[in-house]
């Protein structure tokens, strides 16, 4: 199976990236946790310091360097798992959700409207190693309805 192809929409910290020219990583569907009323897709943009791929490559370098995968690579792997739980976040005045993929391993989302569209969707604000707290407790359970068909022969190394 060919390696995705991760292209960036441009420079600026809203473009996105695509996975083989799709801008939907994963698509969540609705009611999987709550208040969320419609499938969802999980997107991810180039960013800045506080979200995004920038924000992972300059917070989480070590631990990336010692998966030995990039950043998209990596969300790619993690969302082809097909299988985790959201947990519930606050950061600031931000409302977040947690996606556990692995046993130590969070994608921080951001419920975000795309301005030229109006769409809700999911954006990858962070991703790190951490397990979670033992008074944490899922909202939900992680299965997503990929757009791109290749995404159920993904990588599964982490």
């Amino acid at each position: 199976m060919p390696a995705p192809i991760f292209t960036p929409l441009g420079d600026d910290k809203d473009d996105y990236i695509t996975v083989d020219g799709h801008i939907d990583w994963a698509i969540i569907p609705a009611h999987t946790v709550p208040r969320q009323k419609v499938d969802m897709p999980i997107r991810v943009r180039v960013g800045d310091q506080s979200f995004g791929i920038k924000h992972i490559l300059d917070g989480h370098l070590a631990w990336l360097e010692k998966m030995r995968r990039t950043p998209c690579e990596l969300i790619w792997e993690k969302l082809s798992l097909s299988s985790g739980a959201f947990y519930p976040g606050n950061k600031g005045n931000r409302v977040a959700i947690y996606v556990r993929l692995s046993p130590g391993c969070f994608l921080v989302l951001e419920s975000q409207i795309d301005t030229n569209t109006n769409e809700k969707f999911y954006s990858v604000v962070s991703m790190y190693h951490r397990a979670p707290k033992k008074d944490e407790k899922p909202i939900g359970n992680y299965e997503s309805r990929f757009s791109n068909p290749n995404a159920n022969r993904a990588l599964r190394r982490c």
